[in-house]
């Protein structure tokens, strides 16, 4: 026979975006084919109203015994419940003293199963040293409902005198005082006892992987077995079944604990009172009384404490009620992310209303307090309890900047349909005045994407009127067919300057793009893109001629193909660009590079040489020179060889074994010269050069400018590797270009570098790194230029991780003028130093920064300073940055250009929300090393 729990769903509330609804299981039974229902019991199949059993036993001996069902004696016919409930009362061992025999109560044991009767057995009774409760005459209460007090019935005589109603406890809130007692405080930590593992196991540590708790389905709790152990137990002739004294249910997952319970199959109720305590696999309740109507899906609990194992959450209600499946009310609510014994926030409210089927709930009067302080207070709110949108205002972000002054944003979310939504967000700053911002996100069967506008109507410190847009969507019609789309425009090339909250500004960013491409990659080996490229100025101190050009459009086509049984492998580069540009000649440029090689490689080395046709027809349009051609075309063979061994041995250093590796390396390329000045440059610039830059068959980016080469490269790498550890603890890479002839090709900032271009050898180049330790590692790099007989430069970074906590980082780049570098650098040498580190300062708080130096100008170019904790409950991060705007001047390195301030805030209490700016996104962006605390969880 099946006893199956009834489960309550207890829903806590959230002040903003999230809600926990927790399940509350007390009992349940289960109601047969026929209607019956079977509680520990034997049903009765008749459809007259049962009379009650009761298991009466007339001496202490008997009682004891395991009664099966069949042997219980019948009351006669005529016998109320009342008559029967008074007979079991005045025969219950221990109440006439004077006339029964001395014994000791002993426990009884009710065991159901599948297939199986309820069956009770007696435990063996306990020594005189540990006393037994026994609660079988006095007071019973039932919870009343939201009208009424208590429901109290006399058994017995009276302790204290004539009987009376027992007045709710008026719960107070005062200020600065803790939100949970002692005793509510210790009720937790016998909650917290109830999981096999503690929910806040790892919260002390965010780089620790979340606990992910098993549950127990539906199905493996109906067929598991029911224990239930008492100091008394009644069965009432399929009626009414109790159990009095350290009540002790388990089945399954699920493990309930009361002083007394009690099930009425006919009202079909059930009630469970004192120091209820019900946990299952992400649950665990306590409540001083439960009372639930199983055929209406109704239930009162009383004074309840919970825990929620997944989120982890915890909290509180005076009266919880359970008026259907879908709808429940709380009284004097509270719930908190923190740990037992830590109240450092906690959300309440006096009235709380959830309601699953639609999947909001409402607050009255609630209240966030942190460190005992309130912080937030609203008379209503609306918020969702699962994952289904909710429109509401959402966590407001603040900060302070130089620029802007304080700056307040208050986003409001509006869910207008299943698949679109949109976030309108007011904005305010001292010296500007208000601004609105509103992004529109859709969700298609074949697209995604957003809508993004802002406005400020009049620019107090600037004046006028200053606006951006952006359209951002990413579609798939097919499994080959695809696009994306990132259209962004800004009013002025200072918008994104003024209005950054100086967090998410990077140096980088002279250029704003937009981009539109279309993919099809529906053959073997074949792949097709079309699109455009748009640029906008975002700063000030460009001109019309240093913005780059657009591709209105750029259309590419490559396949390749390999053969099966043959070492010959055939690829096909197909390019057309429409190169715009306001006060530059314009031009179309189709490019084909086909090229056959045949790549030899084993484990052994490899040798693989190659053949290139670079074909390139040019048409110009809007000539600034006069009698330039109107059309230019290029054909250049380009002809290499790679070729590369591989060496490696075993052997001891100190004591250690290492595996030592040994990797020469030859790269001839041969181009002929040609003279390619009347080509303009549209897209074409010079490559950094770095160790496989050595490998490049063009140094140029771009294929206006194809070099003009007879030269091989001569390289090599050595490893050693521990045969125990597997770390690399150094490898060394040396190489050279060795030039067979001078350089002609060039590109027009370069034409005073007629030096390097005549020079037999390229720099020397060396870089070295390695991981010495488990945290520490290193890195290192040089050039050496044979025409200045010096090094032109040089790097080296010092890197110590003990993930999550411990960051460092040193380094020192140095690099000499050349004027290959002015496009990238600027006239000047560069020499400066990069310091950055996040590491543990006392009682979980760390410290964090970073430190750009100049020595050129003897001046910092960017700095940031910081303090961050991270409890089981929330996260603080507190940020202070000095830095240089790059879009402010042509060189951050001038002497005279001026530094900016920032001061920014952010406030994650966890379980809740977040109030602030994005500090962490700013973190993982400028501090190398640093990683989100989400990376640490999954």
């Amino acid at each position: 026979m099946n006893l199956r729990f009834y489960t309550i769903y207890l829903a806590l509330l959230s002040f903003t975006e999230v809600a926990l609804a927790a399940n509350n299981a007390a009992w349940n039974c289960e109601q047969g084919k026929n209607g019956e229902w079977t509680c520990l019991n034997q049903g009765q199949n008749t459809p007259e109203t049962a009379q009650p059993k009761v298991i009466s036993p007339e001496k202490p001996a008997v009682a004891s015994q395991q009664t099966p069902p069949a042997a219980v004696p019948q009351q006669p016919a005529a016998a109320t419940p009342a008559q029967a409930i008074e007979h079991v009362q005045t025969n219950r061992p221990g109440e006439d003293e004077a006339a029964k025999p001395a014994s000791k109560p002993e426990k009884l044991h009710a065991k159901i199963s599948e297939s199986q009767k309820p069956v009770l057995e007696k435990l063996p009774a306990r020594s005189a040293s540990a006393p037994q409760k026994v609660q079988n005459q006095g007071w019973t209460c039932k919870s009343g409902d939201e009208t009424k007090n208590w429901n109290c019935n006399l058994s017995g005589p009276d302790p204290k005198g004539e009987a009376q109603i027992v007045a709710d406890t008026e719960t107070s809130s005062t200020w600065l005082t803790p939100a949970y007692s002692q005793q509510q405080e210790r009720t937790f930590q016998t909650l917290r006892a109830e999981f096999e593992q503690d929910p806040w196991q790892n919260c002390s540590d965010w780089s620790a992987k979340k606990i992910k708790h098993k549950t127990t389905s539906s199905k493996d709790r109906d067929s598991a077995d029911t224990d239930v152990t008492a100091d008394f137990s009644e069965i009432f002739d399929g009626e009414v079944l109790s159990f009095t004294g350290n009540v002790d249910l388990n089945r399954a997952d699920q493990h309930l604990m009361a002083d007394k319970a009690s099930y009425d199959t006919v009202a079909d109720t059930m009630d469970a009172q004192g120091n209820v305590i019900y946990s299952e696999s992400t649950l665990a309740l306590a409540s001083d009384t439960a009372s639930l109507s199983l055929g209406k899906d109704q239930a009162r609990l009383r004074k309840t404490q919970f825990i929620n194992a997944e989120a982890p959450l915890r909290g509180t209600a005076d009266v919880m009620y359970r008026d259907s499946k879908t709808l429940s009310r709380y009284h004097h609510a509270s719930f908190t992310s923190c740990q037992p014994g830590n109240q450092d926030w906690v959300a309440h409210a006096e009235r709380v209303k959830m309601n699953r089927e639609t999947g909001k709930g409402s607050a009255k009067n609630a209240w966030l307090e942190f460190k005992g302080v309130p912080v937030l207070y609203t008379p209503y709110i609306s918020f969702p309890i699962d994952d289904r949108r909710t429109s509401g205002l959402l966590a407001p972000t603040f900060g302070n900047t130089q620029r802007n002054g304080f700056d307040f944003a208050a986003p409001f979310y509006w869910n207008i349909a299943p698949n679109f939504d949109t976030t309108i967000t007011p904005r305010y700053m001292e010296k500007r005045g208000g601004m609105l911002r509103n992004k529109l996100r859709y969700l298609t069967e074949t697209s995604q994407g957003s809508l993004g506008t802002e406005i400020l109507p009049h620019d107090e410190l600037r004046g006028g009127t200053r606006y951006s847009a952006s359209f951002k969507d990413n579609s798939r019609f097919t499994e080959s067919l695809s696009t994306l789309t990132d259209l962004n425009y800004v009013s002025d090339d200072e918008y994104i300057n003024d209005m950054n909250n100086a967090l998410g500004f990077q140096q980088t960013n002279r250029f704003l793009p937009s981009t539109a491409y279309a993919y099809y990659s529906g053959l073997p080996k074949t792949s097709f893109s079309t699109g455009i490229n748009h640029y906008e100025s975002l700063d000030k101190t460009l001109t019309a001629n240093d913005m780059p050009y657009d591709m209105l459009p750029r259309v590419n086509l490559n396949f390749g193909h390999e053969f099966e049984k043959m070492p010959i492998s055939l690829a096909m580069n197909n390019e057309y660009t429409h190169f715009y540009h306001d006060v530059r000649v314009n031009g179309q440029r189709f490019n084909l590079a086909p090229s056959i090689s045949t790549p030899l490689e084993s484990s052994a080395g490899f040798f693989i040489p190659k053949i290139t046709g670079q074909y390139t027809q040019y048409q110009f349009t809007n000539q600034a020179t006069p009698n330039q051609p109107d059309s230019v075309s290029r054909m250049l063979p380009i002809f290499s060889v790679d070729s590369g061994l591989m060496f490696e041995k075993d052997i001891n250093l100190g004591g250690s074994g290492y595996t030592h590796t040994l990797e020469p390396r030859a790269f001839y390329l041969y181009i002929p010269r040609k003279d390619q000045s009347d080509i303009p440059l549209f897209d074409t610039a010079a490559y950094d050069t770095n160790f496989y830059s050595l490998f490049r068959e063009n140094r140029f980016s771009g294929v206006d400018r194809i070099q003009d080469a007879n030269q091989i490269t001569l390289a090599g790498t050595t490893r050693l590797i521990d045969s125990q550890t597997g770390l690399e603890p150094l490898k060394l890479s040396l190489g050279q270009v060795i030039y067979f002839q001078d350089r002609s090709v060039d590109l027009e900032y370069l034409a005073d570098n007629r030096a390097a271009e005549n020079s037999t050898t390229s720099n020397f180049v060396g870089e070295m790194s390695g991981q010495m330790t488990k945290h520490l590692s290193y890195s290192t790099g040089a050039q050496w230029d044979p025409i200045e007989n010096g090094f032109s430069r040089a790097q080296g970074v010092l890197r110590y991780r003990n993930q999550p906590g411990q960051i460092f980082d040193i380094g020192y780049r140095w690099r000499n003028y050349n004027p290959a570098d002015l496009y990238q650098f600027g006239s000047t040498d560069i020499s400066q130093s990069d310091i950055s580190f996040r590491w543990p300062l006392a009682a979980g708080w760390y410290g964090l920064g970073r430190w750009q130096y100049s020595f050129n100008f003897d001046k910092t170019t960017e700095s940031f300073i910081g303090i961050e904790k991270e409890t089981c409950c929330w996260r603080l991060r507190v940020i202070g940055r000095r830095y240089i705007n790059g879009a402010n001047t042509t060189n951050i390195l001038d002497p005279d250009a001026k530094p900016e301030n920032a001061f920014f805030v952010q406030l994650e209490l966890k379980g809740l929300t977040s109030f602030g700016d994005q500090v962490d996104t700013f973190l993982q962006r400028n501090l190398n090393g640093y990683r989100p605390y989400d990376d640490f969880e999954d």
